[in-house]
């Protein structure tokens, strides 16, 4: 047995090997010691004290998929090696194989996925300026091969989170939470030879991937992965850019503190199908850059905004569809078990038939062809009803598969073992009698047949022409002679009836093969169909609008609102404020308090950007946009220490990449730059980084810049696209009110002091912090009450003109101005000019 085992395991070195002995599935060795504090087993030991000690573990075979889905989910791989040919017929040792390899990018098994997400393999090919990547989930059939930049790739593989990369070294993979499998390069070249003509027009290294990819499914899945038709360009580039940063920052699959639940993809999800919670999850990660595909889509989502009882009716035809894909891919490869199969069909007859009438009332275009375009499953259907049992076991092996009247052969057999079924019941009561043994019962053993058994207490009854079968701890096996005349033509029938259910289910699962396009075709219309549906209920439900495309660079939105914050944050009521954004004011600096409201106000806008161009409606009054290429997110501390890289450091990284990739149809959100330094470094830093985003033309996109360096305010005075806006607050003594409004203007100050306060702060300590504050604000302008950050060296802010009035003063002066005195109440007037006062008090 060891031989055996060690001769499988010499095969799959690098995963956990199953090894089927009986009833359960052993693990040895290593294999023992690491997976069992995974699956919370015990580990035992085999031949202890002697020469070939073993420590082991093991799982039940009906439980086996659940354990395989923990150690998968663990990033393991593991080897399945079952018992191929019939114990009883075994001469010694029984003959055993592996069966198949699942990995974290190769599973099928239901319990190893989740619904709503891709199951992605990742190959990587290429060199670092230009890497060739393909992307497989061979639980759906999807197939993606392209060529990335370098410097893209850990966005790339951030959006499609593959569960497991394949590539010639580890050492060249990039820093990526996934399992990381090796194969040499003389496998890559076989992988390429070989490869099937699934990708002819990818470029070099993408085919590469693209054969790599395929060539390793293929090994891990023994009944080969006949589903995947072919490769598609990837088209990286051609959606919406959104890096690492931007996917944590907007919280689009995982809020700040880890939980999905309290994402975007989780407040959109009114889904009704795994196919169109996918759907939503790819619209979200590769919003478009087609205004007539934006148009399309919020034309369908508009109708059945509108058309309520249309889209209910819509939504509860798609219930019933499922998982075509996925239980479509399990026959495909022959795992499906018979439940997968009945699924499947009835899936397919409500796509063809409910969803299509469901959808056959709508207008919209889109929504038109997509029911349209619901190919005819009726062929599929129908080989399924007339084949399956109406209520089949969930393991082919189980018996029962196949529905009474599907095959003369069968019918006849069954009937036979039902007759043998009553003799058997007449043995047990005409033994029962003769031997007056009140317990007997006749039992069945896979080894040893069936037998009379009698509990110890009865053993002195037994007759004498009975024959010992079995010793158990507290009872006895006995056979007569009438019986296993009995057993050899129950036995018979039983095979016979196991042999051509086989037959008959592996036939089905080939025939219902041979749909694939046709299956896939129906998978992608029903996505949509419910991806749109369920942007409708959200639409409705939350009081969303259609967006408007501007022709023109715009983000023009009024009421706006954040989603995720408005959905769980309900102790008090969301504050919606407007954006005003164009080519001669592209750049909005944002300055207030802290808590203020201003990290979310621009995580807000960019939200709003990114929910509109992924084909939604949007949380506002009104909202007017141009498509943006682009969303860069700067925001946050973090470091990588690991790298060696500082919080600054990455800081610093990061926002290189925005001046580096940066374009003018991008909208870049920066929050806090520079403040992981010094004030004056970061100062000085934020300033230059702000001029430059002014100044380059190549970069001359939108950018939201929030910070607490309010002398930044200033750069409004020399260039003529900054815009000021401060975060609104209300001083009632001492105590500060945040009204989460955004208003013309800018802050003088960040009320720090009075956050620390609400913090908890000692008062000495916010005391002493006030008496120092007093002393720094001494020194912030120069002698002639010049902005100081907005000239340059031996340059006067003025242009050399002398200033009158003071900093502090001209802001005054400036509010003065603004103000209409007829709308004003006395008390508002007493405030403002109160407001003043200690605006100049200050100076």
């Amino acid at each position: 047995m060891l031989r055996q085992y060690f001769e499988m395991k010499s095969r799959v070195p690098d995963a956990i090997l199953l090894y089927r002995m009986g009833d359960f599935y052993e693990m040895f060795f290593d294999d023992a010691k690491q997976a069992a504090p995974l699956l919370g087993i015990a580990l035992t030991r085999r031949h202890r004290d002697s020469d070939i000690e073993a420590p082991m573990c093991g799982v039940p075979q009906q439980s086996v998929d659940h354990h395989i889905a923990k150690l998968v989910a663990a990033g393991r791989k593991v080897a399945v090696c079952d018992q191929v040919e019939d114990p009883r017929a075994a001469k010694g040792l029984v003959r055993r194989d592996i069966t198949r390899v699942v990995t974290p990018g190769t599973v099928l098994d239901p319990e190893s996925l989740v619904p709503s997400a891709p199951s992605y393999l990742a190959a990587l090919a290429g060199f670092e300026a230009e890497r060739g990547v393909a992307l497989l989930d061979v639980s759906t059939g999807r197939f993606h091969a392209g060529v990335v930049r370098g410097d893209r790739l850990a966005d790339c593989l951030a959006l499609f989170r593959p569960r497991e990369l394949l590539v010639t070294d580890s050492a060249v993979a990039p820093p990526f939470a996934a399992t990381v499998s090796v194969r040499d390069p003389e496998w890559w070249r076989r992988a390429e030879a070989q490869f099937p003509d699934k990708a002819p027009d990818l470029p070099s290294p993408a085919r590469t991937a693209a054969a790599a990819a395929f060539a390793y499914a293929a090994e891990m899945r023994a009944g080969g992965i006949g589903h995947v038709t072919h490769a598609v360009p990837l088209a990286f580039d051609e959606r919406m850019g959104l890096d690492a940063s931007a996917v944590a920052t907007l919280e689009i699959f995982e809020s700040s503190d880890g939980s999905p639940a309290k994402s975007l993809f989780a407040a959109l999800d009114r889904t009704r199908t795994p196919l169109g919670a996918r759907a939503l999850r790819a619209a979200l990660s590769h919003p478009s850059l087609d205004p007539i595909e934006l148009e399309a889509r919020w034309d369908a989502v508009e109708e059945l905004t509108e058309r309520s009882e249309l889209a209910e009716a819509l939504q509860a035809a798609l219930e019933p569809v499922g998982d075509l894909e996925r239980r479509f891919a399990r026959v495909a490869v022959g795992s499906a078990g018979p439940r997968d199969v009945a699924a499947l069909g009835a899936g397919l007859k409500a796509a063809s038939i409910a969803v299509r009438e469901a959808a056959s009332s709508l207008s919209a275009g889109l929504l038109r062809s997509l029911a349209e375009s619901i190919p005819d499953t009726s062929d599929c259907v129908a080989r399924v009803e007339a084949s399956l049992d109406p209520d089949p076991p969930a393991l082919a092996s189980a018996g029962g598969v196949i529905r009474e009247g599907a095959d003369a052969e069968l019918d006849e057999l069954r009937s036979l073992r039902r007759d043998a079924q009553g003799a058997l019941l007449a043995v047990e009561a005409e033994e029962r009698r003769r031997s007056k043994i009140p317990t007997l019962k006749v039992r069945f053993n896979h080894v040893f047949g069936y037998s009379l058994e009698v509990s110890n207490a009865h053993r002195e009854k037994v007759p004498s022409d009975w024959i010992r079968k079995q010793s158990l701890a507290n009872a006895e096996r006995f056979v007569t002679s009438a019986l296993k005349q009995l057993e050899e033509k129950i036995l018979g029938a039983e095979d016979s009836i196991a042999r051509i259910e086989a037959r008959l289910y592996a036939r089905l699962l080939a025939e219902l093969a041979t749909a694939g396009d046709r299956v896939a075709r129906t998978s992608s219309s029903v996505a949509q169909l419910d991806l749109l549906a369920s942007l409708a209920e959200v639409a409705r439900s939350e009081r969303w609008v259609r967006p408007a495309l501007s022709r023109t660079p715009r983000i023009r939105i009024a009421d706006g609102r954040h989603p995720l914050v408005e959905r769980h944050r309900r102790e008090e009521p969301f504050v919606p404020n407007d954006t005003d954004l164009a080519s001669d004011r592209r750049i909005l600096v944002l300055t207030g308090p802290n808590m203020g409201g201003k990290s979310t106000y621009l995580r807000q806008v960019a939200t709003i950007a990114l929910l509109a161009q992924a084909g939604s409606f949007v949380p506002a009054a009104r909202a007017e946009l141009s498509i943006v290429d682009r969303i860069f997110t700067r925001v946050g501390a973090a470091d990588h220490l690991s790298r060696g890289e500082s919080t600054f450091m990455v800081e610093m990284l990061e926002a290189a990449a925005i001046l580096r990739e940066a374009t003018p149809r991008s909208l870049i959100v920066l929050d806090e730059v520079g403040r992981g330094t010094s004030t004056f470094d970061g100062l000085s830093i934020a300033w230059a980084l702000l001029e430059h985003l002014h100044d380059t033309e190549s970069k001359a996109g939108f950018v939201l810049f929030a910070t607490h360096y309010h002398e930044l305010t200033e750069i409004a005075l020399v260039k003529p696209a900054v815009v000021n806006s401060t975060m609104a607050v209300r001083e009632i003594g001492r105590r500060v009110v945040f009204l989460r409004k955004v208003i013309p203007g800018a802050a003088d100050r960040s009320y720090g002091i009075q956050v620390a306060e609400l913090a908890g702060l000692p008062p000495e300590v916010t005391a002493r912090a006030r008496e120092v504050l007093a002393n720094l604000e001494k020194q912030e302008l120069d002698v002639q009450g010049a902005p100081v950050l907005a000239r340059k060296q031996g340059e006067s802010a003025g242009s050399g003109q002398f200033l009158l009035f003071s900093a502090e003063e001209e802001l005054a002066l400036e509010k003065l101005r603004a103000v209409d005195i007829d709308q004003m109440t006395p008390i508002s007037a007493l405030g403002l000019l109160a407001t003043l006062q200690d605006r100049l008090k200050r100076r």
